[in-house]
């Protein structure tokens, strides 16, 4: 009996040491969990602490009135915002304010109709998981005021739901989720391209072809960008077919996105793997980056809901951008311009991650 254990027990300290020493395990033990400690913590929040609310009235009493009744008390902070009339519908629409409250106009309300015309509120229902309880909470509160009989809050509001009436999740979870397989899809199939190469011991081979670096990683990189791409297309084309996504608006320029933004994710995962020795090394890498960016591009959790310094840090990824200009394509009706400009911070980096995958030394045999 002691021979065996004592035979394990050295196995066991030699995979231990093993382990301690290299590189990889800094990354695995140690940096993982707590960059998932310090994001579920400190950033990650099921619900919003506070939320814009658009109040379009006629004048500053009608208006102070309502953000009186909606401030209320408890977790929730509403930040009122001062509309003119007419536009809460409008401030709803271009992200202005989650919420929009159009308050009758002061004549009507003194005409001695009764009852008089209710509240209508506008409320931007792209995410349902975000919005539900907001509203849940905002009625509570009218309720509350209209047992305190205060005034304006005979009836109770009018609420309309723009862009996702039926509240489907899916309809949400389905445009962002064509981001994320091309996220996932590009990186890893960028860094493992090169890594592999390390392994294999070709890459020296490969460049002491008279070929430019750059023209090697846009060779090599070409066939998983084009990849990426029809890979977010069959997503979007299932969602339609399967879920109905409605398909609102400039679906060509969402199209359009979807190479550079496999791009941007196929260089990353170069640069990655330029660091990298191993297939493992650049895997753990690649995890280490797409962990964060789902967690806080909105993808998972709402964004409204991160802190600031998280929505800062959320505004570096790419997939953050996309899953807007995705959900502006799909569910808002978005015109080419305004889902195009997403775009821009993507391509940014698409160029940064390209030049660090240039500048970075490639990788050497042993």
């Amino acid at each position: 009996m002691t021979g065996w254990l004592a035979r394990i027990a050295a196995v066991a300290t030699i995979e231990f040491r093993r382990l301690v020493r290299a590189r990889t395990s800094f990354t695995l033990l140690l940096m993982m969990p707590a960059m998932q400690v310090i994001l579920f913590g400190y950033a990650i929040q099921p619900v919003p602490t506070s939320i814009r609310v658009g109040i379009a009235a006629d004048s500053e009493l009608s208006a102070a009135r309502v953000a009186d009744v909606l401030r209320g008390d408890g977790d929730l902070h509403v930040i009122p915002v001062r509309l003119p009339a007419g536009t809460a519908a409008a401030a709803v629409r271009r992200g202005a304010v989650l919420v929009g409250v159009e308050v009758p106009p002061v004549a009507t309300l003194l005409s001695g109709l009764a009852p008089p015309p209710p509240l209508q509120v506008f409320v931007d229902d792209t995410d349902p998981a975000l919005v539900t309880g907001l509203v849940a909470q905002l009625q509570a509160r009218y309720w509350r005021a209209i047992a305190d009989r205060s005034p304006h809050v005979e009836q109770p509001p009018r609420i309309e739901r723009l862009y996702n009436p039926q509240r489907r999740a899916d309809w949400s979870f389905l445009p962002a989720l064509a981001g994320v397989v091309v996220m996932i899809s590009s990186i890893m199939l960028g860094s493992l391209s090169l890594a592999r190469e390390r392994e294999s011991r070709t890459w020296e081979a490969l460049m002491a072809l008279p070929i430019a670096k750059a023209e090697i990683m846009a060779g090599k990189l070409l066939p998983y960008i084009a990849t990426g791409t029809v890979q977010g297309l069959l997503v979007l084309g299932v969602g339609a077919w399967l879920f109905d996504l409605p398909m609102r608006g400039s679906i060509v320029a969402l199209a359009l996105l979807l190479p550079v933004f496999a791009a941007a994710h196929a260089a990353l995962g170069y640069a990655i793997a330029s660091r990298a020795s191993t297939q493992l090394e650049a895997l753990q890498g690649a995890v280490a980056y797409y962990l964060p960016a789902m967690l806080l591009s909105g993808f998972l959790y709402p964004f409204e809901t991160l802190p600031y310094w998280a929505r800062a840090v959320g505004n570096l990824f790419p997939l953050t951008h996309f899953i807007r200009a995705a959900r502006g394509a799909v569910l808002h009706g978005d015109s080419f311009i305004a889902v195009a400009v997403h775009g821009l911070p993507i391509a940014a980096f698409a160029i940064v991650a390209a030049v660090l995958a240039l500048a970075m030394p490639a990788p050497k045999l042993d």
